[in-house]
């Protein structure tokens, strides 16, 4: 049930026919895992925070540095050094102390993913290789949990949804060869714009509000092209061979 704090809190929201009480009690609820809290992490937890979402769980296993400044709005010059998830924790607390917040100071390993995802009704995957994004999808897709995926390089985005129960949706392993991260550039090697990731961290937010809302999100890739101020969609049918949702979807 909303208290009067609520009301006056979360109003504007409330006022959205596809959200009202009850998709505001129902955000109250959920618990959402974010795994990487740098530039595309940090728009999605403020995001997911000011909407009034009950439960984060925060996983990195990184210190703030100066260099993530310019596109990591969570930090401050005077938290350089310290850990980014009890960093990113302090900001929660300190925006809504009702909300309950988890801090895992570690990086996520497939072997730790399963214990990460128990209790969780949707996750973010907001980290910056291809090794951890494919693990990620995998430990998603057995569990049953959606996922929304994002990431950003230079002045290119991408994000999609990837939902295990959709019939013939595709999963990021059909998109993208686990054999393809030798030639993938992380952002510490191109360079990335701060704009870019931060929109892109923040429409992660939107479509993970969307689906714990039940409203209609598509599974197609979205890319944007911040230099030439361009988005493109490509619908992605499920690769047949695919070792993730492919091979799954024959085992049934």
């Amino acid at each position: 049930m909303l208290s009067d704090a609520d009301y006056l809190r979360f109003g504007r929201q409330l006022l959205l026919p596809e959200w009202g009480e009850a998709g505001q009690a129902a955000l109250a609820n959920k618990r959402v895992l974010i795994l990487g809290l740098g530039g595309l992490g940090c728009p999605a937890i403020q995001y997911l925070a000011g909407a009034g979402v009950g439960r984060l769980r925060l996983v990195d296993g990184d210190t703030v540095s100066l260099s993530n400044l310019p596109r990591q709005t969570l930090y401050s010059p005077a938290q350089v050094g310290q850990g980014k998830a009890q960093a990113a924790k302090a900001w929660v607390t300190a925006h809504n102390g009702r909300l309950d917040v988890e801090a895992i100071d570690r990086m996520a390993t497939p072997a730790q993913l399963p214990a990460l995802l128990k209790g969780v009704d949707l996750v973010l995957d907001c980290t910056d290789n291809l090794t951890t994004r494919h693990a990620i999808n995998a430990a998603c897709y057995r569990a049953g949990i959606p996922l929304v995926s994002g990431a950003a390089v230079g002045w290119q985005g991408q994000l999609m949804v990837i939902e295990p129960g959709a019939p013939d949706a595709a999963c990021f392993a059909c998109l993208s060869d686990p054999a393809d991260e030798a030639q993938a550039a992380s952002c510490r090697e191109a360079g990335v714009v701060g704009p870019v990731v931060g929109s892109v961290g923040t429409l992660q937010a939107l479509l993970g509000l969307k689906l714990m809302l039940g409203v209609a999100v598509d599974n197609q890739l979205h890319r944007f092209d911040g230099r030439q101020f361009q988005w493109q969609r490509f619908a992605l049918p499920k690769a047949q061979d695919c070792p993730v949702c492919g091979g799954l979807k024959e085992a049934r």
